[in-house]
């Protein structure tokens, strides 16, 4: 069974990030046997000095892949992993959802996140009327607001980017279009305007290697390079690849 895993505010501004330690929990969850570790991803929400934030206000989600009769185990792995790592004074909070269980009121409400200030109370009733596990862990918990937020903009497919996928961190140097498809689980390599390489064209890969989640597909966004004899296209730079999928 695929599970969504949310988490959000569980770092404060002289601690490392929680997408970061999405990425830990991920790994510990798959190291002690619960399960494989797909892909996790970071999603922009709204931006407003109402909401309490360390730097830019995202949540993270982490998709999952486990045997449903795992299902509680998981759920308090993820609890006690989280508040064992989480940073003093976070807020955090953390949602789990089968893939079946996300409802068109959950991802409805994960878009309005991203241009609303929303409260901690709605999103536990949302979440408790699709059967969807939900806490605030520390402070406030206001955290579960992303939480739920990072699990449906997942769900829905079109929103964000890949802040972990398997292999991806070993990406370095020149490759052709068909030995990045087969390192790395991409399902397209394309422009910003749909333009795709010809398998065979080769792709200078930069330092900051964010696929973006389209249409439910995980897609590298390049750029094509004239004239150039070692190499015809180039990751697009992080400014634009951040301004397509925040």
């Amino acid at each position: 069974m695929r599970f969504l895993i949310g988490v959000d505010d569980t770092d404060n501004p002289k601690t490392s990030s929680t997408g970061l330690l999405t990425q830990k929990l991920g790994i510990h969850l798959q190291e002690t046997g619960l399960g494989k570790l797909e892909a996790i991803s970071r999603h922009q929400l709204f931006l407003s000095t109402q909401i309490p934030h360390t730097s830019d206000n995202s949540a993270i989600c982490a998709t999952f892949e486990a045997d449903a009769a795992k299902r509680s185990e998981l759920e308090m792995a993820c609890r006690s992993f989280i508040l064992r790592e989480l940073s003093s004074g976070a807020n955090a909070g953390f949602a789990l959802a089968s893939w079946g269980q996300i409802t068109a009121e959950v991802f409805t409400w994960a878009r309005t996140a991203k241009n609303q200030v929303l409260n901690r109370q709605q999103a536990i009733q949302i979440a408790r009327s699709a059967k969807i596990a939900i806490t605030g862990l520390t402070g406030s918990g206001d955290g579960v607001i992303g939480a739920l937020a990072a699990i449906g903009l997942r769900y829905r497919g079109d929103d964000g980017r890949f802040l972990w996928l398997p292999n991806l961190s070993l990406l370095k140097g020149i490759y052709s279009s068909s030995e990045l498809m087969n390192i790395a689980p991409l399902n397209r390599i394309e422009s910003s305007r749909g333009r795709a390489p010809q398998p065979g064209d080769k792709i200078e890969i930069g330092k900051w290697v964010r696929p973006v989640l389209r249409e439910g597909r995980c897609v590298l966004l390049v750029e094509e390079v004239r004239n150039n004899p070692d190499f015809n296209w180039r990751l697009l730079g992080m400014d634009e690849v951040r301004k397509l999928s925040d």
